[in-house]
């Protein structure tokens, strides 16, 4: 654990929350303005671009937000999902709507500090088709 997760860690403990939960929504609610949330796969772009922007914004508040993959089983099978989880427990998830039909339960498999997935997901698949095939992830 490095010296800022003892922080938090410590933080936490004491019921104190140094998190900008507004401007998290507010970064979410533009980045999902200018991409395409309906279609397979853009849960994890999402996911990217969302931890890289508030990298930029403000990188502390990397550390009030989880990034969770998973899974959403609905009338039609399972399938996996990456969505958003704030400290405060409430999901940041414009993606949601790729899925057709009822979703009948939504299970976690992994899950990221802000940090972490920054860090781990640098030049992902994701990243590279975002470079190759911008017209299919951000809107005009």
């Amino acid at each position: 654990m490095n010296l800022q997760e003892q922080l938090n860690r410590i933080q936490e403990m004491m019921g104190v929350d140094n998190c900008n939960y507004e401007l998290l929504n507010k970064i979410a609610d533009k980045l999902s303005d200018t991409m395409y949330c309906d279609r397979f796969g853009s849960c994890v772009h999402f996911a990217e671009l969302f931890t890289e922007k508030v990298n930029e914004v403000n990188p502390n508040l990397l550390n009030c937000f989880k990034v969770i993959e998973g899974y959403v089983a609905t009338n039609d099978g399972k399938f996996e999902h990456t969505w958003i989880e704030t400290n405060d427990k409430e999901k940041i998830d414009p993606t949601i709507i790729q899925f057709i039909g009822t979703i009948k339960k939504i299970t976690k498999k992994k899950t990221y500090g802000g940090e972490e997935y920054l860090k781990d997901k640098t030049d992902s698949w994701f990243s590279e088709r975002r470079k190759q095939f911008p017209q299919h992830i951000f809107k005009n």
